[in-house]
């Protein structure tokens, strides 16, 4: 059985930072990782990994979800919650995770697509940053829910038990922002995509230190 399951929903929205801490995880006798591909394969059981990261998607989570597969994917975290598996949720990870727990997501007004500095809760779990926001959608946490950090964009983090879910984006480089940004074909965009990509220049060595230590501390030892 492998020690994490890593629930990826499409090729532009791949695990980034994170695949480079797992594998040096994965080399050092540390977590095993099995990838599966939600749009194109059966989910396994729910407690087919001891852990579970879910990345990012375009889908929304909002109501019955924008895609078929959103549906199933509420319901396998949830079960896989009661199990007693814990759960890192990423973007619309986090917001499907909060659907799964028992909370809701609502569509904003208007896209938060910037870098954001947060007050956290807990800077331990959740670093204040500097953090990718690129998102639509956005969550009101499930009941008893530690809402960890949370600014005009909505909540950017919570912690429920053994699971966590935030809001932006610590696994994203350059190279997937530009993807991202290629991929948007709105005319005028709601963002600014050139001062959004020259943030990485600013702020991408911080956000990379940021990353390690949220994956790292959510991952616990290795081995």
């Amino acid at each position: 059985m492998p020690d994490l399951l890593l629930l990826q929903h499409q090729d532009d929205v791949p695990p980034g930072l994170l695949g480079g801490v797992l594998a040096a995880r994965e080399a050092a006798g540390g977590a095993r990782v099995r990838t599966v591909r939600v749009d194109a394969e059966p989910l396994p059981s729910p407690t087919a990994g001891e852990r579970i990261v879910v990345l990012g998607s375009y889908a929304s989570a909002v109501g019955k979800g924008s895609q078929p597969w959103v549906a199933d994917e509420v319901l396998f975290l949830r079960r896989a919650a009661l199990a007693g598996v814990p759960i890192l949720g990423i973007c619309f990870g986090h917001q499907a995770l909060a659907a799964a727990l028992g909370g809701a997501v609502h569509r904003l007004d208007r896209p938060q697509v910037d870098w954001v500095t947060l007050a956290s809760a807990d800077p331990q779990a959740v670093p204040p940053g500097p953090w990718l926001a690129f998102h639509e959608d956005a969550v009101t946490p499930p009941p008893r829910a530690r809402v960890l950090a949370q600014d005009a964009g909505g909540v950017q983090a919570f912690a429920a038990g053994p699971h966590l879910g935030v809001q932006f984006h610590p696994e994203a480089t350059a190279e997937i922002l530009d993807g991202w940004i290629a991929a948007d074909r709105r005319d005028p965009r709601p963002y600014d995509p050139d001062r959004v990509r020259a943030g990485f220049a600013t702020h991408g060595p911080a956000a990379a230190r940021a990353a390690l230590r949220l994956f790292s501390r959510w991952l616990g030892p290795v081995g």
